[in-house]
């Protein structure tokens, strides 16, 4: 490999000092305002936590608005505000995807991020972000009169679908290292839950979940689901189906950490480095900041429901977000240290390269160092992310007879019994009528409301239509 010895983008002596002085990297307040929400929101504060939020939107640069509307989007469902939610959640992705097909636009983008850091750029969202932004979709809508769900839950799979294929065309040491990436059970089985609930479409709902059995084998809902489609019987006579969501746990989000340049890195970087010019990168390269993914430890393994003071069931995991986060960060490490060695390269080739063609004296040069020192020193790992998602998402089903039903739900921690104060509502079930209900346990206190489906609140039956095959439609 040969080292880089000049600057890999033109540019004339006298626009270096503007460079240093004005493309310093954004240092965002992002990652203490998010450390603050958090706490505000997994102690019950959520007004407060929104109003924290509409606070730093009023003040926060342009790239950073769709992660903050991410966010409230989580308190404003957990408040029992499904519509406001599913409203910010389609905003969001409708953004996510004109970012991916602007290419013009990002392309500048990234070129400008090159001499500052990820920051500048327009946040376009992890890829594991994209696929739950579907996924949440999909469950306040069915909060709601639930008509577009079918097709947010076809969405999920099709994403994580997209979103593979495009690995194949990053630089890589692999042929597509998103080929790693684990597939999410949970669209397939919103899918089938809707299927089944017709009494019409048992062979759909048959076919959905038989991919929640091969993608989740732990899920055994995902297993009777499949048997019950099989046999063509949903429901017991003069009963319904009520559907628990439960997000439990806190969910991942990200921080600054420092990273050693390995070979896989170097070689990815240098394939970049290599589309834009003539040079390649050197073989070492000191340690760069990167933004990794963490979380934390969960004291709630699970949620434990009674029914009418008796227990009932216990919700079980179908998607575990912490794992997915983490399982794509390691996938695409090296990319992101690339592009961080990629920066550190063009800021010194910059340098370097100004040297040469202003042909400066030893005073000149030595500030110049400094000024380099402090243009580097001022970059940081772009950590925006999607803050309040949960550590897992999980789900239990119960066949109620038709009537009205006391709930109760309790967080169960490691030792599977229940342990935090119990919760409870009233819902009323109609025979051969799916009924969905949301709970968020962030940790043994219920963050929010118990959220309930419109047609299961006492009052009325506001039963949601049936599915119909149309599952290309794109609410």
């Amino acid at each position: 490999m040969n080292h880089f010895c000049s600057m890999p983008f033109q540019f004339p002596f006298q626009m270096v000092i503007p460079i240093l002085l004005t493309l310093t990297g954004c240092v965002s307040q992002y990652s203490k305002h998010l450390c603050d929400m958090r706490q505000d929101f997994y102690q019950g504060r959520t007004v407060v936590a929104l109003q924290k939020n509409e606070g730093r939107k009023q003040e926060a640069p342009s790239q950073e608005q769709d992660v903050l509307e991410l966010n409230a989007a989580i308190v404003e469902l957990s408040r029992g505000n499904p519509a406001s939610a599913e409203q910010k959640l389609r905003t969001v992705r409708n953004h996510f995807d004109d970012i991916e097909n602007q290419s013009l636009q990002q392309g500048a983008e990234k070129l400008l991020s090159y001499w500052t850091d990820d920051n500048r750029r327009s946040y376009e969202g992890e890829d594991y972000e994209k696929v739950l932004i579907r996924s949440f979709l999909a469950i306040s809508n069915l909060l709601q009169q639930g008509d577009d769900a079918q097709a947010y839950s076809y969405q999920i799979a099709q994403k994580q679908k997209e979103i593979i294929d495009r690995g194949a065309t990053l630089p890589s040491s692999k042929e597509n290292p998103k080929l790693a990436y684990q597939q999410v059970a949970l669209g397939p089985y919103l899918e089938g839950l809707l299927w089944e609930s017709t009494w019409l479409n048992q062979s759909d709902a048959a076919a959905a979940y038989q991919k929640v059995v091969d993608w989740a084998p732990n899920f055994v809902e995902g297993g009777n689901s499949l048997r019950r489609a099989q046999t063509g019987v949903p429901a017991k006579k003069g009963h319904g189906v009520v559907y628990v969501f439960a997000l439990v746990g806190r969910g991942p989000y990200k921080v600054q950490e420092r990273a050693e340049a390995t070979s896989t890195a170097l070689l990815i970087a240098d394939r970049i480095f290599s589309a834009v010019n003539q040079y390649s990168v050197p073989p070492t390269v000191a340690p760069v900041l990167i933004p990794a993914i963490h979380c934390e430890e969960s004291p709630v393994q699970s949620v434990q429901i009674s029914v009418d003071g008796r227990n009932a069931a216990a919700t079980e995991t179908i998607l575990d977000v912490n794992q997915m986060a983490e399982g794509q960060f390691e996938v695409i490490r090296d990319q992101i240290i690339a592009r961080a060695i990629v920066r550190r390269i063009v800021k010194k080739g910059t340098l370097y390269a100004a040297k040469d063609i202003g042909n400066v004296n030893g005073w000149v040069s030595l500030a110049m160092d400094v000024g380099g020192v402090v243009w580097e020193a001022s970059e940081t790992a772009d950590t925006r992310c999607w803050g309040l998602l949960p550590a897992k998402i999980q789900v239990a089903r119960l066949e109620l007879p038709e009537g009205d039903h006391l709930l109760s739900f309790r967080s169960c921690g490691y030792s599977r019994h229940a342990e935090g104060a119990p919760y409870q509502t009233s819902i009323r079930v109609f025979a051969g009528q799916n009924a969905y209900l949301l709970v968020n346990f962030p940790d043994q206190t219920l963050t929010g409301r118990i959220v309930i489906s419109e047609n299961a609140r006492e009052g009325g039956n506001t039963s949601p239509p049936l599915p119909q095959n149309n599952v290309g439609h794109s609410p």
